[in-house]
């Protein structure tokens, strides 16, 4: 009978690979065909992908790989093992001395969220080829109230030329520049980083929106990321998932090759001015900008921001406190490869930005933050709370987080409130 039942237990598992690899090769047969078809870019846009489950860091692929980490599996699929160095997230990589596209698994059963999120992850691959590198800042003024409010309603307005035909939606395009611009002169100093962003990943999410989703399906589908903006309980990064895709579809639909001239110092605005010729204006005073404003829920936006900058408030006290008045680990990043949520990443000003979950691999081992955070700073410096953390053998443990070390690195108490990693000599 154990005989018996192990039989069945292996005869499921194989079936069970048999469907992870037929659907795997329907996955790779649909953003294939998306691919061949596609005149968004001028390089093409099917290439080099993994399809990996981030638990067992096995992997399907469509191509094999120069290390022999990837065998063939039948159905033109090839599967295998992430090395351990590899982080599992979805992006673009370079491994084995080819350029990937990595989704995580599962993929979503809508065939739109399925299909956009393939094609997001492909236009990553090609984006340094095609002049637009990926760089990855953070548009800290967007966790403030001002700035908040300020996107939300430069949002409405594009809302409100979305639904109009295309020759009448110059007054409402006008009104959302006017609502970016008086950002611009709230946030000098990093306003800059929402293009800078949406040269990056707005990119890559219209890539997905307007390849991977049906064209019947594209405009509810952008009101429903817009209505449900003011939600998100943070935009600083993920703001990109709206404005990306939003400025880019009005562009579509003024002209459908809008993306041919487009390099790393485009920005929508431009744009904008350029396709829908709009004449050049003086911004609006500030009594007329709250006149504007009204025009497009303002009211009703600034109420509600209002109740959420006391909870914010409250929630920067409170990292404050962990990462400045309680024990904390300090490591400085040497030659990091990071993964993270774009989602839910947490502005705390002048300290940084504090990531709830994250992964990062360098020189010095492998971190996990699974709850809690780790605050970051210029890329250049992490803190963990330190507050009851263990250490065994290579392995450090603190709140929510733990460190796998290298080789001849170790865990230095310096004092009651500071840790730090040193390096055997």
């Amino acid at each position: 009978m154990r005989s018996l039942f192990s039989l069945l237990l292996c005869c499921l598992a194989v079936a069970g690979y048999a469907q992870d690899k037929t659907t795997a090769a329907a996955n790779f047969s649909e953003i294939k065909a998306i691919g061949l078809q596609q005149q968004v870019w001028r390089l093409p846009l099917y290439g080099p992908m993994l399809l990996v489950d981030p638990q067992t860091r096995h992997v399907f692929a469509n191509e094999p790989d120069s290390g022999g980490y990837l065998t063939p599996a039948g159905e033109g699929v090839y599967s295998g093992t992430l090395p351990a160095d590899v982080i599992i997230a979805n992006t673009a990589i370079t491994w084995q001395g080819k350029s990937w596209s990595v989704v995580m698994l599962p993929l979503p059963e809508d065939k739109d969220e399925r299909l956009s999120l393939l094609a997001h992850e492909s236009f990553h691959r090609i984006q340094d080829s095609l002049g637009l590198p990926a760089h990855s800042p953070s548009a800290d003024h967007l966790a403030t109230m001002q700035g908040r409010i300020y996107f939300l309603l430069e949002l409405q307005a594009l809302k409100a030329a979305l639904s109009k035909p295309v020759d009448k939606r110059n007054a409402d395009l006008a009104s959302a520049l006017a609502f970016r611009e008086k950002r611009k002169q709230l946030f000098p100093e990093t306003f800059a980083n929402e293009r800078i962003l949406e040269m990056n990943e707005g990119l890559a999410e219209y890539t997905g929106v307007i390849l991977g989703r049906a064209q019947a399906h594209i405009p509810d589908y952008l009101q429903h990321i817009i209505d449900s903006a003011s939600a998100r309980s943070t935009i600083i990064r993920s703001f990109v998932y709206v404005s990306g895709p939003l400025y880019g579809y009005l562009l579509y639909q003024r002209q459908p090759e809008w993306t041919a001239k487009v390099d790393s110092l485009s920005d929508f605005p431009m744009l904008i001015k350029q396709y829908y010729q709009l004449p050049t204006q003086q911004q609006p005073s500030e009594k007329k900008l709250q006149q504007l404003a009204k025009m497009y829920n303002g009211d009703a936006i600034t109420a509600s921001e209002k109740g959420k900058e006391i909870v914010r408030l409250k929630k920067v006290a409170d990292y404050v406190a962990l990462f400045t008045a309680k024990p904390r680990l300090v490591i400085k990043l040497l030659k990091p490869n990071i993964g993270f949520n774009p989602s839910n990443m947490f502005d705390l000003g002048s300290y940084g930005t504090v990531y709830p979950t994250a992964e990062v691999k360098d020189t010095w081992g492998k971190l996990t933050v699974a709850a809690g955070g780790m605050l970051m700073k210029d890329w250049k410096v992490i803190t963990l709370s330190a507050t009851g953390v263990v250490m065994k053998d290579h392995v450090i443990e603190g709140p929510g987080w733990k460190i796998v070390l290298g080789e001849h690195w170790k865990l230095l108490q310096e004092d009651d409130m500071h840790y730090a990693l040193q390096q055997l000599k």
